[in-house]
């Protein structure tokens, strides 16, 4: 089939695509990503003006946050139709709705309607936002998974880059929380066509598979005929809700705490409680960014060099505890600009470490339940997540009531770290090598030449 054909009808690929080909489609599920949060962190880059414009007070601004919320964790159960319709025209339609509804954000001239407006673009995003992880493990192989999934996490960062970046540059020239919207609606649209003409993804007998390495292509493609796909389907939720992954995503989403924090708080707490300026603020937080990012990447290839995550998850935890404590220690202590980044850059690496490997094991672990629900799995995690967000956002507002009172961030800090401590345990709760020649028997187990195709938990 040639890469280039266009609509519903000639997005699965049949043969496995060269490296060159899957690095394409993996860099195009990367840039939806980006595109997505980017959309989804307009809000935040405008919420003065929200709040001014509208006349809403802060405690109705975090509100609307957690309604967002509630409602995302809601909308990541309809990412699980990607396994039965596909990634590609779920990410490539769902592209198209979230620009054009963007841009008539624009449009809101009451609070309610644009709530409203804001609601429906934040539904069919968190319904995306599970094809595109799910699109990410189709085409990395195990080998080279934690590498992958720490390019996808370039989607968050980058969404909030691209937010803050575009706000910075055109608000000084449009002054309008509109405009943002607008800008935002029309990159959307262009990147719905570059995926509209690019993106594709594996057929569901290729993508119904464990594959540990690109050496297997051709054993995965000759037995892509004799998979039985609908079977594979059945009773989804009844082989996805298990304890044990329900164990593990709420593991991984207290230990997030602080990544959540980061991304709402960071700024003000270094600008209240340390006296640095907005922008001296800002500056420092986008250390923590890039810092965040090229630790995913690096940690993934170490991961998948060795075989093993459940070593980087665990170190990665007990390092978060520890710099945790430390942070806590600075307040109400003077620190320059150069020691709080050493803080922010740790913070960004031990997360990193975490969060990446985990997600690499927590995809495994769902193909060895079935390959075929990879998707449904991902959006189960993907609701306890957006739980924890609510709840951390409520909790977060009920502790640091006063921006200026270092003992109230030290409370939330110490919350913080107590998430990370309950990360630990969970990490036994799922599958995993934890020693590199354990990891090498457990992929010579589930390697297709010994017939092994869909997940040994599979009905």
């Amino acid at each position: 089939m040639s890469t280039l054909q266009i609509g519903p009808g000639h997005r699965y690929l049949e043969h496995y695509p060269s490296n060159s080909w899957r690095i394409w489609y993996l860099a195009l599920a990367v840039i939806a990503t980006i595109m997505l949060y980017y959309e989804a962190y307009i809000l935040p880059s405008v919420s003065t003006l929200i709040l001014t414009t509208f006349k809403i007070s802060l405690s109705q601004y975090i509100l609307t946050l957690v309604a967002s919320n509630i409602l995302g964790a809601f909308s990541t159960f309809f990412g699980s139709l990607s396994d039965r319709i596909g990634r590609s025209n779920l990410i490539v339609y769902g592209l198209l709705v979230t620009g054009i509804g963007t841009a008539v954000v624009s449009l809101a001239h009451a609070y309610w309607l644009f709530l409203l407006f804001i609601f429906v673009v934040g539904f069919v995003e968190g319904v995306i936002l599970v094809a595109t992880p799910a699109l990410v493990r189709d085409f990395s192989p195990r080998f080279g998974r934690a590498m992958a999934m720490g390019f996808w996490t370039v989607g968050p960062v980058g969404g909030s880059f691209l937010a803050t970046t575009v706000a910075s540059r055109t608000l000084p020239i449009y002054g309008t929380w509109e405009s943002q919207y607008v800008i935002g609606g029309v990159i959307g649209l262009v990147v719905f066509l570059l995926c509209f003409l690019f993106l594709r993804e594996l057929s569901p007998g290729l993508r119904d598979q464990i594959m540990n390495s690109l050496q297997e292509k051709e054993l995965i493609e000759q037995r892509a005929s004799s998979i039985d796909v609908a079977g594979a389907l059945r009773h989804p939720w009844r082989q996805m809700i298990k304890p044990r992954l329900l164990i593990s995503s709420f593991g991984i989403s207290v230990f997030l705490l602080m990544y959540y924090a980061a991304v709402g708080y960071f700024p003000l707490y270094l600008n209240s409680v340390f006296g640095f300026t907005l922008a001296e603020a800002n500056g420092l937080v986008s250390i923590f960014w890039a810092i965040n990012v090229i630790a995913a990447v690096l940690f993934g290839f170490f991961s998948d060099r060795l075989h093993v995550r459940k070593p980087f998850m665990f170190l990665g935890g007990v390092a978060t505890i520890i710099v945790t404590i430390l942070f806590i220690s600075r307040i109400g202590v003077p620190t320059s600009g150069a020691l709080m980044a050493v803080f922010l850059s740790l913070f960004g690496i031990t997360l990193a470490v975490g969060y990446v490997t985990w997600l690499a094991l927590f995809t495994e672990n769902l193909e060895e339940i079935n390959p075929a629900l990879v998707a449904t799995g991902l959006s189960v995690q993907g609701a306890v997540l957006r739980l924890i967000v609510v709840l951390s956002t409520l909790g977060f507002a009920a502790v640091v009531t006063n921006p200026l009172n270092g003992s109230q961030w030290a409370t939330w800090w110490w919350v913080c770290a107590a998430g990370a401590a309950v990360f630990l345990p969970t990490i036994f709760a799922i599958s995993g090598s934890w020693r590199p020649m354990s990891a090498a028997d457990a992929a010579a187990r589930t390697s297709p030449q010994r017939g092994e195709s869909l997940g040994t938990e599979a009905v």
